[in-house]
């Protein structure tokens, strides 16, 4: 459900949609769908049957007393039974085992889009890291030249030593950085790739516009869209189940009609007869009352459990969309006015310091406010992303068609 820009740029690069196609064909969460389907395959066959045929046999007038004694007056009935069920119990059956099946596809959707969607934000956090380690690679060069320049004027005798030290301990924190940063990137690439299970991923870096601004969609327009939302397509899947329920529950209220037919055998006088037998149980009425009224009572909660979710979901999406719009225009404010401007600031005293006019306190506060801002705007770059992501999922549909592709 992510749509902001992903583009191959070499062999070693990994794109989102390389990145979910093979979490949809590996992925262990995924893979248990096909289990649970054959086995309601199975069900739903065995809910389509009609009542079995018995074989009942039975011996009378045996081992008794005087005239019946031994078997010469034995009756030997042979028949077969079985029911007519008359309440449609076998469409109830199918029914309800239907109503399973598409709640579980319903369910292996929504599991679908949580760990694509969960993927994603995993591919998000790889990039951020990886933003974070040109960064720190920048910065860290930036403190050798700085580094450089503080040693010739100390030779000179222009600055004092201290500054030089100050500088050797700024360049040291800088080593321990870029180190942190580099393992954060080799950590994140595994996490990736572990939705995929694989331990030992062959990518060297994950590329894509991290800062692209997704076009903009109003908030009515996705208010609307909620009712696509996977979860409630799920509980309305639950409703559909319980509705089963209560219509199985209530073709129980129509007895079964029992027959028995066969042939007897008089051994007294070796002829043969034909029976014949009709049961239907009585009160099926009433026993089913209590099941009725269960099933009844499961089908009103799913329906108030739907309801109660569609709120829910409503001010959560509206509480996301106003994170996401903040850190569009978090992003378009660092990015146009205050990235600019230290970046002038920063060049403007490094200038000015290798000219003696500054000291190199000034000039490491002008770089560390530099760097503050870059890793400001990597972080409301993440946040616009991981809201935006957040947003389709809800909505269960990317935000703008016409950005999935769009390359960076």
């Amino acid at each position: 459900c992510s749509s902001f820009a992903l583009t191959a740029v070499a062999e070693s690069t990994l794109t989102l949609g390389e990145a979910v196609r093979a979490t949809l064909q590996h992925n262990p969460q995924l893979a248990g769908y096909t289990f649970k389907l054959n086995a309601l395959a199975g069900e739903k066959q065995t809910a389509a049957l009609r009542p079995g045929l018995r074989v009942n046999t039975d011996l009378e007038n045996v081992a008794g007393a005087g005239e019946l004694s031994g078997t010469k007056a034995s009756e030997l009935t042979i028949s077969l039974s079985s029911a007519i069920e008359l309440g449609g119990q076998r469409d109830a059956r199918v029914n309800l085992v239907t109503a399973r099946q598409q709640q579980l596809a319903s369910s292996q959707r929504v599991l679908t889009l949580d760990v694509v969607t969960a993927v994603t934000q995993q591919f998000i956090r790889l990039l951020v890291a990886q933003e974070e380690l040109t960064l720190q690679e920048e910065f860290h060069q930036l403190l050798q030249q700085t580094l450089t320049s503080l040693t010739r004027q100390v030779q000179a005798g222009g600055t004092a030593e201290s500054e030089l030290l100050r500088g050797n301990a700024a360049l040291t924190r800088a080593t321990l950085a870029l180190r942190q940063a580099s393992q954060r990137v080799s950590t994140e690439r595994i996490r990736l790739s572990a939705f995929w299970a694989d331990t030992s991923p062959d990518f060297t870096a994950a590329k894509a516009d991290l800062y692209g601004v997704p076009s903009t969609t109003t908030l009515p327009a996705l208010l609307e869209k909620l009712s696509n939302n996977p979860d409630l397509a799920f509980l309305s899947a639950e409703i559909n189940v319980r509705s089963a329920e209560v219509r199985r529950a209530q073709s129980e209220r129509r007895p079964a009609l029992e027959w028995n037919a066969g042939v007897r055998r008089l051994q007294e006088s070796g002829d043969s007869a034909v029976v014949f037998g009709l049961s239907m149980p009585l009160g099926s009425s009433g026993r089913a009352r209590g099941a009725i009224a269960t099933a009844t009572a499961n089908q009103q909660q799913a329906e108030w459990d739907k309801d109660a979710t569609r709120i829910q979901l409503e001010a959560q999406l509206i509480a996301a969309y106003e994170t996401h719009q903040l850190a569009v225009d978090e992003v378009n404010v660092l990015r146009d006015q205050v990235l600019p401007s230290l970046k002038k600031v920063m060049r403007s005293t490094a200038d000015a310091f290798d000219r003696g006019r500054y000291s190199y306190l000034e000039l490491n506060l002008a770089q560390s406010q530099l760097l503050d801002a870059q890793q400001a705007l990597v972080e409301a770059a993440a946040r616009m992303q991981e809201t935006r992501i957040e947003l389709e999922r809800m909505i269960g549909s990317p935000l703008n068609e016409q950005n999935i592709e769009a390359t960076p």
